[in-house]
């Protein structure tokens, strides 16, 4: 794989993205892990593990026209973010993103997420551009090793 981010862009360092999300009924803390009474037991507020996954979507969404091909996925490979208010349902969240660091295989953005004037939360998330093919195959064979079901392959 040739990918150089670097030098083929379009993204660079400094470029912001803005994301927007309503919080539905099904990503509250009890939602996460339905089976398990810790999880089931707590508010009905949006959960981290799902604001995880928000701030990884609009990474995703704002590196989407830096992918070459549909053979080539971004991982996340890093995140450092705080939690720091709760939202229920219907709150619309706004997550901003701001490239901090552009390598050959990899982005680096630096995360905002709030609900009106209210900070949701903030951090830093990494991506790393990868072969679909190739990381299918890695985690087939770790799946392998470990007696875990194997990925499709595409």
């Amino acid at each position: 794989m040739t990918i150089n981010l670097i030098e083929n862009g379009p993204i660079k360092v400094g470029d912001t993205h803005t994301f927007t999300y309503v919080v539905p009924g099904n990503k509250a803390v009890p939602d996460l892990y339905p089976e398990a009474e810790l999880f089931t037991a707590m508010p009905r507020v949006f959960a981290t593990g799902f604001f995880v996954g928000l701030i990884e979507w609009a990474c995703m969404d704002h590196l989407q026209a830096s992918i070459p091909d549909d053979q080539t996925i971004s991982l996340g490979v890093g995140i450092n973010v705080s939690h720091d208010a709760p939202a229920t349902e219907g709150a619309e969240l706004t997550v901003i993103v701001k490239v901090t660091k552009v390598g050959k295989r990899s982005v680096e953005w630096e995360v905002k997420v709030t609900a009106g004037d209210t900070v949701q939360g903030a951090g830093t998330h990494k991506r790393a551009l990868v072969s679909r093919e190739q990381f299918v195959g890695h985690a087939n064979t770790l799946a392998a090793d470990f007696g875990a079901t194997p990925l499709e392959t595409y």
